[in-house]
């Protein structure tokens, strides 16, 4: 028996809904990658760069005879280096096997994570990081630096009291600083993951 022409209009449709189907999830999928690729790259450079930086200072403190100091303020940013490498290991506890979507949305949960345990170093971990640099420089009386904050005479309470108030300018400062560097190194980024993952929800609607 020959087929209506309704009916063959219809499995016309259905055919073309479901060739339509898989290249709107490719689109998504190759837009989605791309974005993950370069948050990915932005997140290792930022972080990687933080050994040259380590570097950097052991060695440059050292030359200006504060060797001590030097090497324990490299000490804490190779901390920070691997503390932030722990963070960013989260990415890889996602389940690859799960929908676009679904991975998109786990991705984006681990970056807010990543934003608020980066905030709160800068608030709280980098100016006790100072506070010990001060206490340290007390202890071991090395000619540096903070040899104008501190003296023979100096207690050990004034010498804390100057590191407050230092860590205290270093964490508004680093705060700041922190907040215009992600915006500009990963606000373009995350607002086109969140576009993404708002069209796809309203695509799955």
């Amino acid at each position: 028996m020959e087929k209506s022409i309704e009916k063959i209009w219809n499995e016309a449709f259905i055919s073309e809904d479901t060739l339509i189907a898989p290249r709107i999830n490719d689109i998504y999928n190759q837009k989605s990658k791309s974005v993950i690729n370069k948050i990915k790259r932005t997140y290792e450079i930022d972080n990687k760069g933080l050994i040259p930086m380590a570097i950097l200072v052991a060695a440059g403190m050292t030359i200006f005879s504060e060797a001590i100091i030097g090497i324990y303020g490299a000490f804490l940013i190779l901390c920070l280096y691997f503390y932030n490498t722990n963070l960013l290991n989260k990415f890889k506890s996602i389940d690859v096997k799960s929908d676009n979507l679904t991975y998109l949305k786990k991705y984006k949960s681990i970056i807010n994570v990543i934003m608020k345990a980066t905030k709160k170093l800068f608030v709280f971990a980098i100016p006790l990081a100072v506070l010990s640099i001060f206490a340290l420089a007390f202890s071991i009386k090395e000619k540096s630096f903070l040899s104008k904050f501190i003296s023979s005479d100096t207690s050990f309470i004034q010498v804390i009291g100057i590191g407050f108030i230092v860590a205290l300018v270093v964490s508004i400062i680093g705060v700041i600083v922190y907040t215009i560097s992600t915006k500009i190194l990963y606000g373009t980024l995350i607002s086109k993951l969140d576009s993404i993952i708002k069209e796809m929800e309203e695509l799955k609607k």
